[in-house]
């Protein structure tokens, strides 16, 4: 292997201070990047909670719909072909739910830190696949 032994001649009192330099600035760089570093964990990990809060929040009305909805059918089922005004008003809160859910996954998806090995799934794929027909309502005559 061959091997070049050159020699530089520098002035010693600039090659000082640039070590001079040196010492003095890299703490505080180094202090200026920890800082940089805990800042990113700490937004990161409010991020975090803020989703948990939020998830928390749309299971609970999720939970709360799916109960309403339950009761509003089950008083469909009993109530006699000329009562069927509780039909609007499960459609309407089935509307809502569907609407409340959807803003609470925008808003989760607006806060999550992007997973790269994660593929993003499009809006549509939260939503539901099917509904089961609602019946006609039958109005009663009365002559």
């Amino acid at each position: 292997m061959f091997r070049s032994q050159t020699q530089v001649m520098v002035n010693e009192d600039e090659m000082m201070e640039l070590i001079d330099q040196v010492r003095f600035n890299l703490p505080d760089e180094i202090k200026q990047a920890n800082w940089t570093v805990s800042e990113q964990q700490r937004i990161i990990s409010e991020a975090h909670a803020e989703a948990a809060r939020i998830m928390s929040r749309a299971n609970e009305r999720a939970e709360e719909t799916a109960s309403e909805h339950e009761i509003l059918r089950r008083a469909e089922r009993h109530s006699g072909p000329g009562d069927q005004g509780c039909a609007g008003e499960v459609d309407q809160i089935i509307r809502e739910a569907e609407g409340y859910a959807m803003e609470q996954l925008k808003q989760l998806e607006a806060i999550s830190p992007d997973d790269g090995d994660r593929a993003p799934r499009s809006r549509s794929a939260h939503r539901p696949t099917s509904r089961r027909p609602r019946k006609a309502p039958t109005r009663a005559t009365g002559s």
